[in-house]
């Protein structure tokens, strides 16, 4: 019996111009809280940057963030695991001269930056993160939970195998699209995060549904036996899923019903 509904909320769950989910889904989301189904949203940005845009079931809803850094649910958190602080000095001093790459470093509930540029201003600001501003890596407190490279070329086949190399055995590297790349704790990932939640809440795998639509979450799709990738999907992460679907809400709408 489905009792567990996860999505990424990136090109999977609709947003209104302002940014807030629309009507419908937060509609639907009641609906499955009366039903006794939670409803899980996975995401790049970290809490503050989401928690609001559901509105009147942000409450109810458990929040897998910064690429499954961080799990926070009734404003608790659940589960943190941070980036070894080496590694985000490493990163930072990678890419420092490097005008075609951008990166953030996410805490659980804000983001830093080290070098200011329009183009990655402008980017976290439509994301909805108002990012702290500062003059080096070494003056960041708090623990770290996500770092992003933005690239604004693209990364490479290439890119990605160098970067991969680099850190793979002191953090977790992944890139939701060509644009992004992520590293989170070692072994850190929405599917290890989404496992924490069915451990921590006592969810079988069988009674989860997973929506995803980038690289990312593919990992996700491991942990669920109704797995579903949307039409619009990378051809890699269609064939990941058991389910293709044009759109999250007409599924939803299907489980209400059963």
């Amino acid at each position: 019996m489905i009792n567990f509904v996860v999505s990424t909320l990136e090109n999977v769950i609709p947003t209104e111009k302002n940014g807030m989910v629309k009507s419908e889904i937060i509609d639907l989301i009641q609906q499955l809280k009366a039903k006794d189904i939670n409803f899980c949203v996975a995401t790049s940005k970290n809490y503050d940057a989401v928690k609001d845009i559901f509105g009147p079931v942000k409450a109810d809803i458990v929040y897998i963030c910064n690429e499954g850094g961080v799990v926070i649910h009734h404003d608790k958190v659940i589960s943190k695991t941070p980036v070894d602080r080496l590694v985000c000095y490493e990163v930072s001093s990678e890419f420092e001269d490097m005008l075609d790459y951008d990166v953030v470093f996410s805490g659980e509930r804000n983001a830093v930056v080290t070098r200011q540029s329009s183009f990655l201003m402008q980017k976290l600001r439509n994301m909805g993160i108002e990012p702290e501003i500062l003059n080096s890596t070494k003056d960041m407190s708090g623990e770290i939970t996500k770092v992003t490279i933005f690239a604004k070329k693209g990364l490479s086949e290439e890119d990605f195998a160098k970067y991969y190399g680099r850190w793979e055995n002191k953090a977790h590297f992944s890139a939701t699209n060509e644009q992004e790349a992520f590293l989170t704790g070692e072994y850190v990932s929405k599917g290890t995060a989404l496992a924490v939640v069915q451990q921590v809440y006592d969810i079988s795998e069988e009674d989860t549904v997973v929506f995803g639509n980038g690289f990312s979450d593919i990992e996700m799709f491991d942990h669920s036996f109704y797995s579903y990738a949307l039409q619009s999907a990378d051809a890699q992460v269609k064939n990941s899923a058991k389910h293709i679907t044009e759109d999250i809400k007409t599924i939803m709408e299907d489980i209400i019903r059963m």
